[in-house]
């Protein structure tokens, strides 16, 4: 007990810290993200993350963000999200993440950024998707391009092969099919009906018209880019200090 007491307050204040520290410094180059996941996340020092790591840390900053809506929030879609991008990272289907396989992350991270390749690969599958060449689309266009169940279609193999060419998770792009389709699911709350998707879009749909025109993808895009990013840094920031507070957590007593 005395050492759960000990850690807690030798992690508040640096939680706390976020506000006094820097968001972007110019002076401290910040390591690469993957490499900092690793060093917040590898537990027992083996080199890999494990999802029994990753959920237990997720857990702790869960009760150590208490009171902070917007820092649970984040951290509670991330939980959401989580065994979805483990598995899509997790090449060798061993359970767990080398620092190799967290490299992803740092590619992704660069690939937001300005000239990045995610913007590009976003345009693409706007294309692809927008079958009737309007620009914009409809329920329609995204429910009869993806399919309901497991499967593919022509759509589906298109936007797999173009994120494939950037991240080569898989030895063949037909393989990250099922990722793909998961993340279109996510804009039907997990399930793909015409119903689902006319409800997801209304996220991106900021006129209300029911069509999801090329402008709004794109500024939705920038803003949970710049969100991101700005998540990123703070995590690069924090997670190095956090790490060494972790270790001094461990220290017997």
């Amino acid at each position: 007990m005395f050492r759960l007491r000990l850690s807690l307050c030798l992690l508040w204040p640096l939680v706390l810290l976020e506000a006094a520290v820097p968001k972007n410094p110019g002076d401290v180059p910040l390591q690469p993200l993957g490499d900092v996941l690793v060093m917040v996340f590898d537990q027992n020092k083996d080199g890999k993350v494990t999802m029994e790591e990753v959920k237990g840390q997720l857990a702790m900053f869960e009760e150590l963000l208490q009171g902070n809506d917007e820092y649970l929030q984040r951290l509670r879609y991330a939980r959401g999200i989580l065994p979805h991008v483990f598995q899509l990272l997790d090449a060798n289907s061993d359970r767990s993440l080398t620092k190799k396989e967290l490299s992803y992350v740092t590619k992704f991270e660069e690939s937001m950024k300005k000239g990045g390749a995610l913007r590009g690969f976003l345009r693409d599958t706007f294309e692809i998707l927008d079958t009737d060449r309007d620009d914009q689309w409809s329920v329609d266009e995204l429910y009869a391009a993806i399919p309901a169940a497991h499967g593919s279609s022509e759509s589906l193999s298109k936007i797999a092969k173009k994120f494939h060419n950037i991240f080569p998770l898989r030895s063949t792009a037909a393989e990250l099919e099922d990722f793909i389709l998961t993340c279109f699911r996510s804009i039907g709350g997990g399930e793909w009906t015409k119903e689902s998707v006319k409800k997801g879009m209304a996220v991106v749909d900021k006129d209300g018209d029911g069509l999801i025109q090329r402008k709004e993808v794109g500024k939705t895009y920038n803003e949970y880019g710049k969100e991101f990013l700005k998540m990123c840094t703070q995590i690069k920031t924090m997670g190095p200090m956090f790490a060494m507070f972790q270790g001094g957590m461990k220290t017997e007593f």
